[in-house]
């Protein structure tokens, strides 16, 4: 298997244990990825909110630069995702296309009707292989909250590869690298991200429920497929902690970095190293 490889603007930045973790899991597991050439933002949430247009293009721009490569587009981060397969299907909409061929015309992309599809990587993870066959060092003992936020699974018809209300992948994920997965009820909760600026105190209180429910159930991490919701649950952390008087010390991990593990790829090729919230417990739990 060979995927355009999108990574997006979180993944070489804030997010860069996402990246790693997601090209050395994949090669590991024999899934070749060329990153998408002349690729650019997605948008977003913000391009969007100041014209859908302007953010339909250019999250159409790098389905259509996918589509000359003749590849499905492999997105990690799930906002991108989202946003991209919307883009592909938009694409395939005439009243869609029309509305936002002359921004892409000016972008020098010429538009087409893409044949690829738009691709997550807990999708292909969960559904194009087997991963418990490469697994070298089950996660005994270790407890997994999974969190799948607003985009990864939303709207069905957008994604449609798992349940928008309940879904399982992760879970399943998890399971299928030894790790214990705890029942937890807010996995499609939103974390507050989008209103993290303009209203701190609400997305505050709707991270804490979140951390407060991993905590209940003595998860050891919780993990996720999303940079966003990973910069609320993480780096939030703390500030969360000083405010509410509490105390987490929750490692957050993504879900290619818990699998990766499992496979026995060392924990700083995976990234781990670079969390705020220190993954060292996790490490020494699994590796008795």
């Amino acid at each position: 298997m060979k995927y355009s490889y999108y990574p997006g603007c979180s993944l070489h930045t804030t997010a860069k244990e996402f990246d790693l973790s997601t090209q050395v899991v994949m090669k590991e597991l024999g899934i070749e990825l060329e990153e998408l050439q002349d690729w650019s933002c997605c948008g977003g949430s913000i391009a969007g909110g100041v014209s859908h247009d302007l953010g339909m293009a250019l999250a159409a721009r790098n389905v259509l630069l996918a589509q000359t490569q003749n590849r499905d587009l492999l997105a990690s981060c799930s906002g991108c995702y989202n946003k991209s397969a919307k883009a592909a299907k938009a694409l395939k909409n005439d009243s869609e296309r029309n509305r936002i061929t002359p921004i892409l015309s000016d972008m020098g992309i010429p538009v087409t009707n893409p044949n690829i599809r738009v691709r997550n990587v807990v999708d292909v993870l969960a559904h194009d292989l087997d991963i418990s066959t490469y697994v070298k060092k089950p996660l005994k003992g270790l407890k997994v909250a999974c969190y799948y936020g607003c985009l990864l699974t939303r709207p069905a018809d957008i994604t449609g590869w798992d349940s928008p209300v309940f879904p399982m992948s992760m879970d399943k994920l998890a399971q299928k690298c030894g790790a214990e997965v705890v029942d937890f009820r807010s996995k499609t909760k939103c974390c507050g991200g989008p209103i993290l600026i303009p209203k701190e105190d609400v997305a505050y209180e709707l991270t804490k429920a979140l951390l407060d429910e991993a905590k209940s159930l003595e998860a050891d991490c919780i993990v996720l497929a999303c940079p966003l919701c990973s910069t609320n649950l993480e780096l939030r952390q703390p500030d969360i902690e000083k405010k509410y008087n509490v105390k987490y010390s929750l490692p957050i991990l993504y879900i290619t970095e818990l699998i990766g593990l499992a496979l026995g790829i060392s924990p700083r090729k995976l990234g781990i190293d670079k969390h705020i919230i220190s993954a060292y417990p996790i490490l020494a739990k699994t590796s008795r």
